[in-house]
């Protein structure tokens, strides 16, 4: 009898070699050469348990899906009434259906161009990329999951997906980086089996708002303990004051600026430290945030704020010069 893993990857490939879309050998070839998977996260968001992202990290080394943390930068399965549920077991064949949690995939990008930020920025700060050989067990969409996507396949049959993304214009393809736009734009991976920093991490990639806070102690412990490189990317910054109604919600500017005068720190400006405070305060003392709404509705507009951050953001100017970026990829296997 099939695992679950292996049923939900033999029910992709089977979609992708329905397909007949032809993509250029080039494009294929550079796609093949360069593609990077990458798991975006925000690292000082509590678990269920009470730890944050970056605690759980170091503390176990494994990463785990929204299932078994009870937190996601997405859609929360819980709070969307299972809507993430029934997603995956449409795109898997119900592999999933009875599965344990533990087993159920785990959500990055496939970046193709060596993003600083990773392949997709919009569901966390910080990111891992993960070595080559995981992108064998992991299987691909062209657009986020929970959209639906048709365009589906896996590594050895990732034709549907790259011509969905040429017929986008999507210009990772060819090589090129966009610098906006990159929100709601990418390639979604989901990977299906267990993420070990030890072994599978080439490098965690960190935002320098988090250097020299307890955060980024955890970051840094993170880095000494599995033995993987830390490196710190340029960053995203905001004056709180020119944040744009028309993106998101009119509630963004003055939720901005209110989250500014409460827990900035002197010079600070709108950054992902910030916005991720103003999310653990909120989790602390709900009623002291009332005036935006319920609890998670005011959860959701901190992610717009960070959604702001990561389309209009710019890197600080005294980091710029001095940020890293991620490890060649070349060297990894």
């Amino acid at each position: 009898m099939k695992s679950a893993v292996d049923a939900a990857l033999d029910h992709v490939r089977a979609l992708a070699a329905a397909s007949d879309q032809q993509v250029p050998p080039a494009a294929m070839e550079r796609v093949r050469r360069t593609g990077t998977v990458t798991v975006n996260f925000h690292p000082d968001r509590p678990a269920r348990d009470g730890r944050t992202a970056a605690q759980a990290l170091a503390d176990d080394g494994v990463y785990r899906s929204q299932f078994e943390t009870g937190i996601s930068a997405g859609g929360l399965d819980a709070v969307m009434s299972g809507a993430r549920s029934r997603w995956e077991s449409t795109m898997f064949g119900g592999a999933y259906d009875r599965a344990p949690l533990g087993d159920r995939p785990r959500y990055g990008g496939l970046d193709l161009v060596g993003y600083d930020t990773g392949a997709c920025p919009r569901f966390g700060s910080c990111h891992l990329r993960l070595r080559t050989s995981l992108r064998e067990h992991t299987t691909y969409t062209f657009g986020d999951s929970a959209t639906e996507p048709e365009a589906a396949g896996t590594w050895d049959a990732l034709e549907p997906v790259i011509a969905a993304a040429l017929h986008d214009g999507m210009p990772e393809v060819r090589g090129t980086q966009e610098h906006t736009g990159r929100l709601d734009r990418y390639i979604e991976a989901q990977i299906h089996r267990a993420v070990l920093v030890a072994t599978d991490v080439a490098a965690l990639v960190a935002d320098p708002s988090f250097r020299e806070t307890g955060v980024g102690n955890d970051l840094e412990r993170l880095s000494a303990r599995h033995g993987v490189p830390i490196v710190w990317h340029h960053g995203y910054v905001l004056d709180p004051d020119t944040l744009d109604p028309q993106f998101r919600t009119e509630l963004s500017p003055v939720l901005a600026q209110d989250v500014h005068d409460r827990l900035a720190r002197p010079g600070q400006r709108l950054d992902a430290e910030l916005v991720g405070r103003a999310v653990q305060d909120v989790l602390r003392s709900p009623r002291d945030w009332a005036a935006y709404g319920e609890e998670v509705q005011v959860l959701q507009e901190l992610k717009y704020l960070w959604h702001h951050l990561v389309e209009l953001g710019a890197p600080p100017p005294d980091l710029t010069a001095a940020a890293t970026g991620p490890v060649d990829q070349r060297t990894r296997s």
